[in-house]
């Protein structure tokens, strides 16, 4: 009888001990399993996010057009930089700057699905008209495929093409083109129209016109 007793009491401690270490197991497997699952979101929300529709509200913001600050004293040496790769003069490096960026608008205001233009930061308003998005159109840019996204108005500028906002790692800014139609501004293979952040330093900008 005390045989079977102990040997009783002997089987009941390891099934305790085997339960408790598959506790153990799958304790120590769940952060595993949770961290995954954690990724798994995380890729399926970025996907998510590059089918799913823009909106102009994505530019929301104060945004100054980098033509601004070419004349800053600060931007000298960039211009002598790209003087000397080009083998051209730096009024000629600043003058194809000038002109890679160029529109007839110093900053914009988006606010929703409206955009003010104004003729420099905190300067006179030009117009200001409610956009619609109404197509996308692929580029090759800086390596990646990025696309320009179409809006059209009845206001002074009826469309406008807006990149998403990139370069966070140095300066982040997007690229915009304003004319009457998309297929006009899409064969112009070197205007870059340029929008900063207001608090954007001349170090950053520098950087921008020496590439």
């Amino acid at each position: 009888m005390n045989k079977k007793f102990r040997l009783s009491l002997g089987l009941l401690a390891l099934s305790a001990t085997l339960l408790v270490a598959c506790n153990k197991e799958e304790t120590k497997n769940e952060p595993k399993e949770n961290n995954t699952k954690v990724e798994q979101n995380v890729e399926a929300k970025a996907e998510d996010k590059a089918t799913d529709e823009v909106a102009l509200s994505d530019w929301d913001g104060e945004w100054n057009n980098i033509a601004n600050y070419l004349d800053d004293p600060g931007l000298k040496g960039a211009y002598e930089e790209v003087a000397k790769r080009d083998n051209i003069t730096e009024d000629q490096a600043k003058k194809n700057f000038a002109d890679h960026v160029a529109v007839d608008f110093g900053a914009i205001k988006v606010d929703g699905d409206s955009i003010t233009f104004l003729t420099g930061p905190e300067g006179d308003e030009i117009d200001k008209a409610d956009y619609k998005l109404v197509d996308k159109h692929p580029m090759e840019h800086g390596g990646k495929t990025l696309y320009w996204y179409e809006f059209t108005s009845n206001g002074k500028y009826p469309t406008i093409l807006l990149m998403p906002v990139h370069g966070e790692d140095h300066m982040p800014h997007f690229h915009l083109r304003v004319g009457g139609s998309a297929e006009e501004m899409l064969a112009k293979d070197d205007w870059y129209p340029t929008f900063v952040s207001p608090t954007v330093t001349i170090d950053q900008v520098y950087e921008e016109v020496a590439e």
